[in-house]
């Protein structure tokens, strides 16, 4: 998280850069480095499924 807040703070495009980033600061955390290599391409990129359950009306004023 320290590592991805300061590319964010130095400007850098921590989006594009982010696994590059996570790498560097990898080499010098060992949870973070188990936790790249457990996960490794694994991404979350999915179309919401989320969907309103409700329909809204419009109602007049008293």
């Amino acid at each position: 998280l320290e590592s991805m807040v300061l590319a964010r703070n130095e400007g850098r495009d921590y989006v594009g850069e982010g696994p590059e980033i996570l790498l560097r600061a990898a080499t010098t955390c060992g949870p973070l480095k188990a936790a790249l290599d457990l996960w490794k391409d694994i991404t979350f990129d999915y179309t919401s499924t989320d969907t309103p359950d409700f329909v809204e009306v419009a109602t007049g004023s008293r």
